[in-house]
């Protein structure tokens, strides 16, 4: 969820060890647990109120979870990568044409230059 690794545990508590000290610390950290006890607790709560209310029975409640995970998967930019992945696979890897002959190669055009004019119109003010 957190997504939070061991090197980050780690500042973490060397920057606890910092702030509160080590007489402060076991008791900040049985009330950190203590309140995350409660939050976990209340989410379970609400939860089951919400189940209950509804009226859903467990089987419902796991097809509006994969309905909600296929939802998840109409993001734009995850179709916009599956569309470009099947368009490069039924891409053919090599033009079209005899084999080991030279395609002939078109001169580029010279680009010239803009001519050089006023920076702006005298007559326009």
């Amino acid at each position: 969820m957190f997504d939070i690794g061991m090197g980050e545990f780690l500042v973490i508590g060397v920057v606890a060890v910092l702030i509160l000290g080590p007489d402060r610390l076991p008791r900040a950290i049985s009330e950190v647990v203590k309140w995350a006890r409660v939050l976990r607790e209340q989410a379970l709560n609400a939860r089951r109120e919400i189940v209950s209310a509804a009226n859903l029975d467990p089987g419902m409640t796991d097809q509006i979870r994969r309905s909600v995970s296929d939802l998840a998967d109409l993001h734009p930019r995850r179709l916009a990568s599956t569309f470009l992945s099947d368009v490069a696979t039924d891409a053919p890897a090599k033009p079209p044409g005899p084999s080991g002959a030279a395609t002939p190669v078109t001169p580029a055009t010279p680009v010239t230059p803009p001519t050089a004019g006023p920076v702006f119109d005298p007559d326009a003010t």
